[in-house]
C-alpha cells in the first residue's frame, strides 16, 4: 500500500514511518522545517494550497495521514490566526487533494475537541474546545467531514515516546529531570488517556490497511492525571518519585485554558482493532524498554 503522511519527522509521524515500512508499505513522507531519511521525502509547505494539490496528484496515495499540525497550546494562543490557517485550512487544503485522487484520509485529531468537564469522551459525545488549539483541530475535523469523501477522524491524547530530542513531551521531560536529580511541579487536576507513540501508529496502519470510515478514539485506555502519569514512569525507571511536587493547575503560568478531563473513551476501538489500544503499564513497559543511555 502507498502511504504518504505529513508531520512526517515529528513524535507520531516518524514512529508511522518505521512501523509503516516494516509492514512492507510505500510511505512518503511530508516535512516542512526537519528532515527524515527512513521514506521518500518531500519537501511541503501544507498552508500552500497549489503546493499540496500537486504533491498529491504527483503521489497518487492510496492512503494520506495527515499528522502535522500546531499542537503547542499557548502558541495556537497567542497566535490564532496561524492555528487556524495549519490546523484548520491546510487540512481542508488535503482533504479536498485527496478526494480528488480518490484516497483515504486519516486525520489525527484530540482529546481536546472536548471542554473536559466530565471526561470518558466517546466518539458521539458533544465537542466543546476551550481553547485555540482545540477549535482550530476541531474546525480541522469540520473540513475533513465536508470535503474528504472517504476519511477516518483519530482522536488522541498525551502522546508520548522517544525520537525527537528537539521537541521533548510530557514522558521525556519527567524522565530527564528526574533521572538528574530535578525537582519539578506536576499538576493533579488535569486527566488524560495517555498514549505511546508506537501503539498509536500502529493502530493507524491497521485503520489504514482496513480503510476504517468515521470517528475513532486511539489512545491508551487508562484514565489518569499528569502526576499518576509521573508516578508511574518514576516507578517503571526506579527513579525518585519525591522529586515530584504535585500541584494545582492555577498555580501553572499558562496562558491557554486546559480542560480538567478530557480522557478519551476506547471501547469502539478495542472492540474494532486488532491492535488494541493499550493500559498506561503496558505502554510505560514499552517505553521502557526502549530507552538507553542518553535518551
Amino acid at each position: 500500500m502507498k502511504f504518504l503522511i505529513t508531520g512526517a519527522s515529528g513524535l507520531l509521524g516518524s514512529k508511522f514511518v518505521t512501523i509503516a515500512l516494516a509492514s512492507g508499505h510505500e510511505v512518503h513522507s511530508v516535512v516542512h522545517e526537519h528532515s527524515t531519511r527512513d521514506a521518500h521525502p518531500h519537501k511541503l509547505d501544507i498552508t500552500d494550497q497549489a503546493a499540496v494539490k500537486k504533491t498529491i496528484a504527483d503521489n497518487s496515495p492510496e492512503v494520506v495521514i495527515h499528522a502535522a499540525s500546531i499542537t503547542d497550546l499557548d502558541l495556537c494562543e497567542r497566535n490564532p490566526e496561524l492555528a487556524y490557517k495549519v490546523n484548520a485550512a491546510a487540512t481542508g487544503f488535503l482533504a479536498d487533494a485527496c478526494q480528488r485522487q480518490g484516497g483515504f484520509l486519516i486525520y489525527l485529531s484530540t482529546d481536546y475537541v472536548f471542554d473536559g468537564e466530565r471526561g470518558n469522551y466517546g466518539e458521539r459525545d458533544q465537542v466543546n474546545p476551550v481553547n485555540v488549539y482545540g477549535r482550530s483541530k476541531l474546525l480541522g475535523e469540520e473540513e475533513v467531514v465536508q470535503k474528504a469523501g472517504r476519511f477516518c477522524i483519530a482522536r488522541t491524547s498525551v502522546v508520548f515516546g522517544w525520537g525527537r530530542k528537539f521537541r521533548p513531551n510530557f514522558a521525556t521531560w519527567v524522565y530527564d529531570k528526574l533521572r538528574v536529580g530535578e525537582k519539578i511541579n506536576v499538576v493533579t487536576d488535569q486527566y488524560a488517556t495517555p498514549t505511546l507513540s508506537n501503539d498509536l501508529a500502529r493502530m493507524l496502519v491497521e485503520v489504514a490497511e482496513r480503510r476504517m470510515n468515521g470517528v475513532y478514539h486511539l489512545s491508551g485506555s487508562t484514565r489518569v492525571n499528569r502526576y499518576e502519569f509521573a508516578v508511574q514512569l518514576a516507578h517503571k525507571f526506579s527513579l525518585n518519585e519525591k522529586l515530584l511536587t504535585p500541584v494545582t493547575a492555577d498555580a501553572v503560568r499558562w496562558i491557554a485554558k486546559r480542560p480538567f478531563d478530557s480522557s478519551l473513551n476506547v471501547a469502539k476501538a478495542y472492540e474494532a482493532l486488532n491492535n488494541k489500544p493499550n493500559t498506561l503499564n503496558e505502554a510505560l513497559d514499552e517505553f521502557a524498554a526502549e530507552a538507553h543511555p542518553g535518551m
